[in-house]
């Protein structure tokens, strides 16, 4: 079970760190049910594909790390750090905590915890939200 896991867990961030966002998303369920703190809260692949391709391109030279990862049966928790520049050319330093459910080898649940005062300082805050 936790080698099924690690192994979707490890695709997911693989696809991620070759800006492949059609990868992330053939890691995910149909019903995938994400949440990105201060972003978004949807469920299901087409949410999903809005999300992901709204998303892409925000950071340039993005240097992405994973902290660490510990594996729990279905679930999955990884710290990271990320540095990058803004399309407006702002610097960029973030850090969060994604916690990711698996389930027959599908991602069912990605829910991604990160500094918000960051996001909507640099890209607003999404409509809806005050």
């Amino acid at each position: 079970m936790e080698t099924e896991t690690r192994r979707v867990v490890n695709d997911l961030y693989a696809a991620f760190l070759r800006g492949d966002p059609e990868g992330m998303l053939a890691t995910f369920d149909e019903d995938i049910e994400f949440r990105f703190l201060g972003q978004v809260e949807a469920r299901g692949m087409l949410e999903a594909r809005r999300f992901f391709n709204d998303a892409a391109g925000k950071l340039i030279d993005l240097d992405f790390t994973i902290e660490h990862m510990v594996i729990d049966g279905t679930r999955a928790a990884v710290t990271w750090s990320e540095t990058a520049r803004t399309q407006a050319g702002a610097e960029w330093v973030n850090h969060g905590v994604d916690v990711i459910e698996i389930s027959d080898g599908r991602v069912t649940s990605l829910h991604e915890n990160n500094d918000v005062r960051l996001v909507y300082e640099h890209f607003g805050r999404p409509a809806g939200r005050s």
